[in-house]
């Protein structure tokens, strides 16, 4: 989505956003020429706990080059304690890492029902 309004607005060489996924906060900086394109979060009624997927998207939207105000307390990986991101849990949420664990356990604990759990994942 970030991409593709950047293109529209031809904003898309200026802004070119955060081309590896490391998980990391990114904030786009702003140009000498023009200011990077704004939007807000409207989560709807959707319950904003930690490590819900509309933060999942709010990154997405990050790192394509768009400017969103935010603060990281919500992503995967925040500790409370540390008051800080921790980048590799937050990666590893971002390429499913948490998915994959929640498989292994299923494959070694029941393979009959990991079959037809994850039948279409697998696809």
């Amino acid at each position: 989505m970030a991409r593709r309004i950047l293109k529209t607005l031809e904003m898309d060489e200026e802004y070119e956003g955060n081309v590896e996924a490391t998980g990391e906060d990114y904030s786009v900086e702003p140009a000498d020429s023009r200011r990077p394109f704004r939007a807000l979060l409207d989560v709807g009624l959707v319950k904003t706990t930690t490590g819900n997927r509309v933060f999942g998207a709010l990154k997405g939207a990050l790192d394509g080059g768009s400017d969103i105000p935010h603060s990281d307390k919500r992503f995967a990986g925040f500790d409370k304690e540390k008051q800080e991101l921790d980048a590799e849990v937050h990666r590893k949420y971002i390429f499913g890492g948490h998915v994959f664990a929640y498989m292994k356990i299923w494959i070694e604990d029941e393979p009959e029902k990991y079959q037809t759990h994850f039948s279409e994942y697998i696809k």
